[in-house]
C-alpha cells in the first residue's frame, strides 16, 4: 500500500489493449485501488512504423489481435471512458493517454489520430533504431550491432528531438530507455553515454514545454535507477524540464505502482509537500 498522503497517479500503464501486455482495464483499474491510487492513466502502445521489419502495429480486441489502426483505437478510447464511469464513485480517476512509437514522418498520421481522439496524455518514445527495436530482448542485439555506443546514442537523442519539435506530444517516455540492453551489450559506458549528447535534447523539451516522465520499470529489468537516471534527472532540471507524472510501464495489474513511494519523493514537484 502507497502513502496515503501522498495522491499518487500511475500515468504509463498497458492492459491488453497493447499486444505485449496481460490483463483487463477492470483488472488494472481494481489494482490501482487496492494500492491507493486516485488516478490512473492507460497508454496502449501504437507503433506504426512501415519500415520496421516486424509486425508490430496490432492491437488486441475482444482477445483478438488485430491490425492498429485509427479506426480500431475506438474501442480503447470506448473502454478507458466506460472504466472512468464505473471506477470515479469508487475515488479512482481513470484517464486515456497514449504511447506512440516516434519515427520521422509519423507526423501527419500522428495529427489525424490526434484530432479525431482527445487523448488526456500523450507519450512519445524511441522503441527502434532503422525501424529495428532497441529494447526488445529478442531483437536489440540486432539493433545495437549495427552501431558504435556514439552513434547509437546520437541516432537516439535526435530521434527525440524531432519528437519534441512536432509539438504532437506531452512527454517523452523512459528517456534513456536505450540501457534497458544496451548495459549488457555496450557495458558501463552506456550509464555515461547521455553526456554531452542530451543536453541539446533538453533545451528542445523546454523550449518546446515537452516534459519527461520517471518510469519505475527499469527496476524490474535488473537495473539500479529508474528511467531516466539521477544525474539525467537533475540535469533535466537545470534546463527548466518538467517531470509530467510518473509511470510504472505495466504491462500486468500487479505491477502498477511499482515502487512509487520512492519515485514520488523523487518527483516531489508533483507532490508538493503539505504540512498537516
Amino acid at each position: 500500500m502507497l502513502s496515503s498522503r501522498l495522491p499518487i497517479a500511475d500515468y504509463h500503464v498497458h492492459s491488453d489493449f497493447s499486444i505485449d501486455a496481460v490483463g483487463s482495464v477492470d483488472e488494472f483499474c481494481e489494482s490501482a485501488l487496492k494500492k491507493g491510487l486516485v488516478e490512473i492513466c492507460f497508454t496502449t502502445h501504437y507503433d506504426t512504423n512501415p519500415a520496421a521489419p516486424y509486425d508490430d502495429s496490432r492491437i488486441r480486441i475482444d482477445g483478438k489481435i488485430i491490425p492498429l489502426s485509427v479506426e480500431a483505437m475506438g474501442r480503447y478510447v470506448e473502454a478507458i471512458a466506460d472504466a472512468h464511469e464505473k471506477y470515479y464513485s469508487q475515488g479512482l480517476v481513470v484517464k486515456c493517454g497514449i504511447e506512440v512509437g516516434y519515427y520521422p514522418g509519423c507526423e501527419e498520421h500522428i495529427s489525424k489520430l490526434f484530432s479525431i481522439y482527445s487523448f488526456d496524455y500523450k507519450l512519445a518514445a524511441i522503441h527502434e533504431l532503422d525501424g529495428v527495436c532497441l529494447c526488445c530482448q529478442n531483437r536489440f542485439e540486432n539493433c545495437f550491432s549495427r552501431y558504435t555506443i556514439e552513434k547509437m546514442a546520437d541516432d537516439y537523442f535526435q530521434l527525440i528531438i524531432g519528437a519534441v519539435q512536432s509539438r504532437l506530444f506531452d512527454s517523452i517516455a523512459h528517456v534513456d530507455v536505450y540501457k534497458k540492453y544496451g548495459l549488457k551489450y555496450y557495458g558501463d559506458s552506456i550509464l555515461t553515454i547521455h553526456r554531452g549528447r542530451i543536453e541539446p535534447v533538453f533545451s528542445a523539451m523546454a523550449e518546446n514545454r515537452v516534459g519527461m516522465e520517471i518510469n519505475t520499470s527499469s527496476l524490474r529489468r535488473g537495473h539500479t535507477e529508474y528511467y531516466p537516471s539521477m544525474e539525467i534527472i537533475n540535469l533535466a532540471r537545470s534546463f527548466g524540464v518538467q517531470i509530467s507524472g510518473i509511470g510504472s510501464d505495466a504491462h500486468h495489474p500487479d505491477e502498477v505502482a511499482y515502487d512509487f513511494d520512492t519515485a514520488a519523493a523523487i518527483a516531489y514537484e508533483l507532490f508538493p509537500y503539505c504540512d498537516e
